[in-house]
């Protein structure tokens, strides 16, 4: 017996050290090539590049907004970044272009627009500005829709190409939401939705077969508002009379319409195709804007490094609690977070910092521990928030101490409000003939449990819980908006605003984006000459393979087989189990 056991030893000892061997040498072989390819690309790059900055007089950049341009950038090692800008860096480039006298203007394409609201509102203003200057903002669209033509309307002229085949479907507004509860009772699964706030409708497309009263009420506000203030635009922006396009729009004239309809209407400019566009301003002088951001970059003077500075935080993506580097997912984790804020504490050059909240919200844990922090910062360091495109629920909750709220127009925020969801597949169980069994002790215990039926009791409880965590993010409103706790309540509920209505409800202090953020801070600070830094998390190749090589990832699921299977082999000191 003894001696099977040891053969079994060797048997398994051999094939886990082989197949450590082979991938072993796989990802260094791997690693290898990544740092050659890098290396030949980084070369060849600053070989191509001396050409590629060439920029001639009356030049035009050229922006494919398809792309998008996320708050972050990941903050890769040298070797695998590539030449994507993040939001900010897009708007700086803009202020690039406004003070370039080889510049002579910008061509936006539309199509497939990937920007938020938020950035819509932001990038429009740098539009106007650009405008003011004189320069020139060309839009072009083969296919227009409401948020593409919306920022459209700030452009200089607006093409599209003579063809009966483009789309065009502007309409009011259309939204559709699926309810599951029908499906979930013929499959046998049911979701209990504990919520607090009547207007929370998070998790109710599962326990309900339509839409609810409060949900349809406050999806109707926010709908109507941003439809009103598209047709506003349109009217101030193409000098058209406003009940005249309100017809028609919502007489359905414009949806599966096509593009001589909008020039008939003096919504659009011309009809060219858009190789007939770049060859009348001059094809070789049509640059992207990546490649002049590039040429930006290289004819930058280095800052002093002992200048104050304002430091830009991203927090963007669901909150979680976890501990995986941010920049390769979209969660937004406590510890990165305490993190970076550390980073700009401990740096004495930094004077306030900028919370850029791209968030819609998620752990309620994770979202107090980064409030907390930020408390204790603000007591060293002032640090305001800027609203991108959503900050909802624990986004908010993140924001409600800053010393300032900023948010665009058409932020979405709010959302104060607590839920829950308990899924249960019982009668699931039942039908496919598993039988569960239960060992139990304490009252509650079994309260999570996927097969036992949650009675109102424990509905009750957790309910209860519940309440104590609104209460909580009550008063964390409360005392971090100087506003009257029963106030609060009374915007809460769940209930979801625009940022201009938050403006007026006090939930933020100020409309603007994250520029407009930046120069309230630093003149409540009183700086002049001062630097912007964005602070993030660096990523090592450990972390990076971790996430994309399906090698590693299967190496490690053959070493933990191995590590359980090496458990029913020796004598151990081993308890496994949560008590």
């Amino acid at each position: 017996m003894k001696f099977f056991k040891f053969l079994k030893k060797i048997i398994f000892g051999t094939i886990f050290f082989v197949i450590k061997e082979i991938f072993s040498f796989l990802i260094k072989g791997f690693l290898f090539l990544i740092i050659l390819f890098g290396i030949s690309g980084i070369v060849l790059n600053e070989i191509l590049e001396k050409d590629s900055i060439t920029l001639e007089n009356e030049s035009y950049i050229e922006l494919d907004l398809a792309r998008e341009f996320k708050e972050k950038n990941k903050n890769l090692p040298e070797i695998l970044k590539n030449e994507d800008i993040n939001f900010y860096s897009l708007l700086k480039t803009f202020d690039s272009i406004e003070k370039d006298e080889k510049v002579k203007g910008v061509i936006l394409k539309l199509d497939n627009l990937a920007l938020n609201r938020g950035q819509i509102e932001e990038l429009s203003e740098k539009l106007t500005s650009l405008k003011a200057k004189n320069k020139m903002v060309y839009s072009y669209m083969t296919s227009v829709d409401n948020r593409n033509y919306s920022l459209a309307t700030k452009s200089s002229e607006i093409f599209m190409p003579p063809a009966m085949s483009a789309n065009v479907n502007i309409t009011g507004y259309y939204a559709e939401m699926m309810y599951y509860k029908n499906l979930a009772d013929r499959l046998g699964i049911k979701v209990n939705v504990v919520h607090v706030g009547d207007y929370k409708s998070y998790g109710e497309q599962y326990v309900k077969d339509k839409m609810s009263p409060e949900y349809k009420e406050n999806m109707e506000r926010l709908l109507n508002k941003v439809y009103d203030n598209f047709v506003k635009n349109i009217s101030k922006a193409r000098k058209l009379n406003e009940n005249l396009i309100n017809e028609r729009i919502l007489a359905g004239d414009l949806m599966v319409s096509e593009p001589y309809q909008l020039k008939k209407l003096g919504m659009v400019d011309e009809l060219v195709y858009y190789e007939q566009l770049k060859e009348f301003l001059g094809k070789k002088k049509v640059v992207s804007l990546e490649k002049y951001a590039q040429y930006v970059q290289s004819s930058k003077k280095i800052g002093r490094k002992n200048s104050d500075k304002i430091a830009i935080i991203y927090a963007e993506g669901t909150i979680l609690m976890g501990e995986e580097p941010r920049n390769l997912s979209d969660q937004l984790t406590p510890n990165v977070m305490v993190s970076e804020l550390d980073k700009a504490l401990k740096d004495k050059n930094v004077k306030g910092i900028v919370l850029r909240v791209n968030s819609p919200g998620g752990s309620a844990l994770a979202s107090t521990i980064i409030n907390n922090k930020i408390k204790e910062v603000n007591k060293v360091k002032p640090v305001y928030v800027s609203i991108g495109g959503v900050a909802a629920s624990g986004g908010y909750y993140i924001s409600a101490d800053a010393k300032k709220i900023f948010a665009d127009r058409g932020s979405l925020t709010g959302s104060i409000g607590v839920v829950s969801l308990i899924p249960n597949i019982k009668e699931l169980v039942g039908k496919i003939d598993i039988n569960v069994e239960e060992l139990k002790k304490g009252e509650y215990a079994d309260i999570y449990s996927l097969t036992n039926e949650i009675n109102k009791d424990k509905l009750d409880k957790i309910y209860a819980s519940n309440l104590k965590v609104y209460d909580e993010f009550l008063n964390v409103v409360s005392e971090g908006r100087d506003l009257n706790r029963e106030y609060v309540h009374s915007i809460a509920q769940g209930k979801v605003w625009l940022g201009e209505e938050a403006l007026e409800l006090k939930l933020v202090d100020e409309i603007g984006g994250i520029e407009a953020t930046i120069n309230g801070l630093a003149k409540d600070l009183n700086l002049t000459n001062y630097n912007v830094i964005e602070i993030s998390e660096s990523l090592d190749y450990n972390s990076i393979l971790k996430k994309y090589l399906p090698l590693m990832k299967l190496s490690e699921k053959i070493q933990s087989t191995f590590v359980e299977k090496e458990l029913y082999f020796k004598s151990l000191y081993y308890f496994p189990y949560n008590i």
